[in-house]
């Protein structure tokens, strides 16, 4: 029997196709990166440890990297220098000391605070130092790794998505608040209520198209999640659940496009209706009729304008240092260099 059972047991191991072997090797790689990031965050265990018990998995990045346990202690630290150091590119990673492995640790945190996603980190991380791509090119699940540190890392970064997140919402709600009070300040005057139509038009126009995508989006879902998603549009923190989305790399396989084209899309639409045509119309009040335009109304106007100006940014930024977008178009995106020394 005993023979029997060890027959069908390398019967089944010769049976196995190569690529069923390399995705049961990238499942295991983020298996372990989700436990060490996850038991590291809580202090249970040290990297050194994690090393250890899977001796035979990270033996192939060992022999080529034999300090990567102190470059991912470092990049576990998630602490933002002033700018991405170099190391010289012709030294050997057998040869790197602590000072080269804290140099190349610690930058990823730099490169996470521009991505939106992962990927655009550990892309920029590797393109940087050209040692790595040894790590990437011949060590099978190692990039898989990466990318569950990297996306853990932006989900949890204060400097990254937190941040571009806090931004979006606040100028979003604030944009939004500040439309309505010039609204009602426009209805006050008899001179104004055209103005006053034609503002409300734009903010109820931003709206429905916005909805209209929700339903688009979200068709093949139950009602209540319609719902959650319409209120979320209602209550103008539609920005701000779309970056959050992004950074997490957030998946449903649902839904009728992507969250980075969901993002984008609701983007465009919020600077259609509502940002640029409400700051021109404000803008011409403000300078013919300023007396009757409201004491505050340049405040809406400067908030119309960072708001359209952020927008357009993430629209161009989000598209630029996407991965799939260089790999498609080198020649149109890459404007956005990867060496980003100002991070920080």
């Amino acid at each position: 029997m005993k023979g029997s059972t060890k027959w069908s047991f390398l019967s089944f191991a010769v049976n196995q196709s190569p690529s069923s072997i390399l995705r049961k090797k990238e499942s295991t790689w983020k298996f372990v990166a989700k436990k060490l990031y996850e038991k590291r965050k809580r202090k249970e265990i040290s990297v050194g440890e994690i090393f250890g018990e899977n001796e035979e998995l990270f033996l192939p990045l060992l022999v080529r990297c034999p300090r990567f346990a102190v470059i991912l202690n470092f990049i576990l630290e998630n602490k933002v220098g002033f700018r991405v150091k170099d190391v010289d590119w012709t030294s050997k990673m057998t040869e790197w000391g602590e000072e080269e492995c804290k140099i190349v640790g610690r930058s990823l945190a730099a490169f996470i605070i521009g991505a939106t996603a992962g990927e655009h980190a550990v892309d920029a991380w590797r393109s940087h130092y050209a040692q790595l791509n040894v790590l990437f090119e011949e060590v099978e699940g190692f990039e898989h790794f990466m990318l569950v540190i990297a996306n853990n890392l932006l989900r949890d970064s204060i400097y990254g998505m937190v941040l571009r997140v806090s931004v979006g919402a606040v100028l979003s709600i604030t944009d939004a608040v500040s439309d309505i009070y010039v609204i009602s300040t426009y209805y006050q005057s008899e001179e104004l209520y055209g103005q006053a139509n034609a503002m409300l038009a734009m903010l109820l126009g931003n709206i429905i198209s916005q909805l209209m995508t929700v339903y688009v989006q979200y068709r093949r879902k139950s009602w209540l999640v319609i719902g959650k998603e319409a209120l979320i549009t209602l209550l103008f923190l539609r920005p701000a659940v779309d970056a959050y989305r992004v950074s997490t790399n957030h998946e449903d396989n649902e839904v009728a496009i992507d969250t980075m084209g969901e993002m984008i899309s609701n983007k465009a639409l919020e600077l259609s209706f509502e940002s640029i045509p409400g700051c021109v119309l404000q803008t011409t009040v403000w300078l013919l009729t300023p007396e009757k335009a409201g004491t505050y109304a340049w405040v809406s106007i400067g908030i119309s304008c960072l708001t359209t100006g952020f927008a357009s940014a993430m629209i161009a930024f989000d598209m630029d240092i996407d991965v799939a977008n260089r790999k498609n178009d080198p020649k149109f995106f890459g404007y956005i260099p990867n060496l980003m020394s100002w991070a920080g």
